[in-house]
This record gives structure tokens, sequence and C-alpha cells, in this order.
């Protein structure tokens, strides 16, 4: 629900000030919900500010649904072991990047990463253009493959 708030501009106009009137004179938990669920120490700071703000009391602990919920802790994700690689080579992810603003030395404005699962271990080749990262994906292959003498099973 949206409430209309007025805003009155600066009288006169060399006064930086500005002063906004409202037409409600509800309490500090309707003023909360219409701010945005401003914290109770802050709405007590805007009173002053606000022409028609009247807040005649601002409970300290003040209880919001929708706030608690905001803050509600979540629960992680299930440290599943079955999903994480168990070998070398066994799971590797990849993301390619870009393009970015500024261009590297060499002209590249893009980069692609492989990460194999198991140890962690990061690849990154720059890229002239997108199209290069199948070539860098066939060199990481070879380089990996012939190093550890297992193949890749899951990109």
């Amino acid at each position: 629900m949206v409430w209309p708030i007025e805003i009155i501009w600066p009288y006169p106009k060399t006064c930086g000030r500005y002063s906004y009137h409202s037409y409600s004179n509800e309490g500090a938990t309707l003023w909360h919900q219409r701010l945005g669920h401003l914290n109770m120490a802050s709405l007590k700071k805007l009173e002053n500010m606000v022409n028609g703000m009247n807040l005649k009391e601002v409970p300290l602990h003040h209880v919001c649904e929708a706030c608690m919920e905001g803050k509600h802790q979540r629960t992680s994700f299930p440290k599943d072991e079955a999903s994480r690689a168990s070998k070398l080579l066994e799971l590797v992810h990849s993301d390619v990047c870009g393009p970015m603003k500024t261009t590297s030395r060499g002209g590249a404005r893009y980069f692609v990463t492989f990460i194999d699962d198991f140890l962690k271990k990061t690849h990154v080749y720059l890229l002239k253009v997108k199209g290069e990262v199948f070539n860098k994906f066939k060199a990481y292959k070879a380089l990996v493959e012939n190093q550890t003498g297992m193949k890749i099973k899951t990109l």
C-alpha cells in the first residue's frame, strides 16, 4: 500500500532544508512499515524532521513479523558428500567471464576457468574472443590428462 507524502519545497529558496508533511498521525508501527521497516531508533530521529509525524510511543522492543522473517537464519545446504568428486578429474567446473571493459596487454577481454572439484585447482585462460573457449578446453584437457594419466569424466 502506498501512502501519500506531500513534499513542501524550501522557503525561502536560499534555505537548504526540506519539510515533509504527512496527513496521518498514526503510531510508530505504521511508520515503521511505511518507511521500509526502519529501526525504531532511526524512526525517533525522523520525528523531528517530518511535520505531522506524531510518535507518541516508540516501543524499544518492537516485534515486527516481516522483520523477523527477513532476519531469520536460513538452514544451510546439506553437505552431501555424494555430490563432490572423490577422485581427480571426476568433476571439472568451468565458467566464461567477459567482455571486460579493459583489455589485457595481449588484447584479451574474456577469460575461462577450469576448476577440478577434487583438488580445487584452478586453471585460467585469457581469451580475445568467446569463440576460443573450445580450443582452450582442448588445451586444458590435454594438459591435465597428460599430467595425471587420468581422463576428465564430467565437465
